[in-house]
């Protein structure tokens, strides 16, 4: 090898020297960037791991607290009545108004007519008529015609259209003013006093009266008083006491001519009591007296012995007004009737007690029970038991005469009074028997479904 200096080798060595540095000044200057670069992946990746790492937010139950408990009003609240809603108003019917006549048609009969006019108005061509001229006005005004009819007739149907749907408007009009009238409810009438007040009432008004009744009597008194002594003091005769010899005579002669037909006479001229009308105060819940209750028994009925009996209400009593059903149809009567029937009694005796409603109420009532026509007491199968009363009788008194007829028979007068003795204490003994058959009384027997009436005795009020 020569020591001499090769010079490409010493330009590759500088070439290779300043490639180096510059690559060492290049990474010298990137340096901070790259440090940057990874302080900030290092904070968005704890970013990420803070938000992952976070516990998810609990999201808190809705909590009740409890209220204070209510002090006023009352422990069940308040009940409102039963309001039945208002019923619906009719519905309204909107009817289309009917279409007007046609522009277009309206537009062509103006045209036509004044394409006539100006024909028509025209002057007349020199020359002849021309027929296919004439013609086409012919057509024209047929045309024309045909039109105008055709618009009186729309004219008139659409008159006709308007005045039905007037009509029709009216009539939706009056439903709508009816059906508000019914809506509205009527007044409840108030309530009528109660059975105490009406009891309270009536002793309130029979004492007025009877203390009037007395005051009157004590006036009348008085006046009478004072007009005797008034009589006495005026009068120029003196009475000393005693009676005159003729007295007697004259008291058995005023005996005997005041009669009972006097005496009637006398008694008939008294003055009458004086009665004040009184108002029914709920003529819609009073059934008055007198009224007639239409009944079928529902029990059988044997007036050998006495009992209870019972029948179901067949037609609707109603208040006196007649605007309110009291009593319907189906409500039940308990009653007893009597026993013991004469001999010629055809008809049982019926006492009605009480009146059992469907609305679970009751009514107390004393009335007779009659038949259909109202007459009182109630007639069915009447057993006279003729045989039982007039055979035992006969059976008993042959019987009796049986000891008379052996006495007659035996030949020993000994025997024969004996017999006769007997007889006749027997005939004594019977006769106290045959007395009761002959009174046996007849049975009356009443069959189910029997048509009896009730006549009410008193006003009942039902609320």
């Amino acid at each position: 090898m020569s020591d001499d200096p090769n010079p490409d080798l010493e330009k590759r060595l500088a070439a290779l020297e300043q490639g180096t540095a510059r690559r060492v000044s290049q990474g010298k200057r990137r340096s901070p960037l790259l440090a940057l670069l990874m302080a900030g992946l290092i904070l968005a990746g704890g970013l990420v791991l803070y938000v992952f790492s976070r516990p998810d937010v609990e999201v808190a139950l809705p909590t009740a607290t409890p209220d204070e408990f209510q002090q006023e009003g009352d422990g069940f609240g308040e009940i409102e009545p039963f309001r039945p809603p208002p019923p619906p108003e009719p519905e309204v019917v909107i009817v289309p108004e009917p279409a007007e006549p046609n522009a277009e048609l309206l537009k062509q009969i103006a045209a036509l007519q004044a394409q006539i006019e100006e024909l028509r108005s025209a002057p007349p061509p020199e020359t002849g008529e021309d027929p296919a001229a004439a013609a086409a006005i012919d057509a024209l005004t047929a045309q024309v015609a045909a039109l105008q009819k055709a618009s009186e007739n729309a004219q008139a149907e659409f008159q006709k259209e308007l005045a039905a749907r007037d009509r029709e408007m009216q009539q939706l009009r009056m439903d709508l003013e009816l059906a508000q009238l019914e809506a509205k409810k009527p007044v409840l009438a108030p309530p009528g006093p109660s059975e105490e007040d009406l009891r309270a009432r009536e002793a309130e008004r029979l004492r007025q009266e009877e203390e009037a009744r007395r005051m009157e009597e004590l006036r009348r008194r008085a006046e009478e008083e004072r007009a005797f002594q008034q009589r006495r003091v005026a009068s120029p005769v003196i009475a000393f006491g005693g009676a005159g010899a003729d007295g007697s005579q004259s008291t058995e002669l005023a005996k005997r001519t005041l009669n009972e037909v006097t005496d009637f006479v006398r008694n008939g001229a008294l003055p009458s009591d004086v009665t004040q009308a009184e108002v029914i105060a709920n003529p819609s819940n009073t059934v008055v007296q007198g009224t007639m209750i239409q009944a079928v028994m529902e029990t059988a009925l044997d007036s050998s012995l006495p009992g209870q009996t019972r029948a179901i209400i067949s037609e609707d009593v109603y208040s006196y007004d007649g605007s309110r059903l009291l009593i319907p149809r189906g409500s039940r009567l308990i009653g007893r009737y009597r026993s013991g029937v004469e001999i010629a009694q055809r008809r049982v005796t019926i006492a009605w007690d009480r009146i059992i409603l469907p609305t679970q109420q009751t009514i107390r009532i004393s009335a007779f029970g009659g038949d259909e026509l109202g007459r009182s007491g109630v007639t069915g199968f009447v057993d006279t038991r003729f045989a039982q009363r007039f055979g035992s009788a006969a059976l008993i008194s042959i019987i009796s005469a049986a000891p008379s007829v052996a006495a007659g028979e035996v030949k020993n007068k000994n025997t024969a009074s004996v017999l006769e003795d007997v007889g006749d204490d027997l005939a004594d003994a019977t006769d106290s028997v045959i007395g009761e058959y002959l009174s046996i009384g007849p049975v009356i027997y009443i069959d189910r479904g029997a048509r009896v009436t009730v006549m009410v005795d008193r006003d009942l009020e039902i609320f």
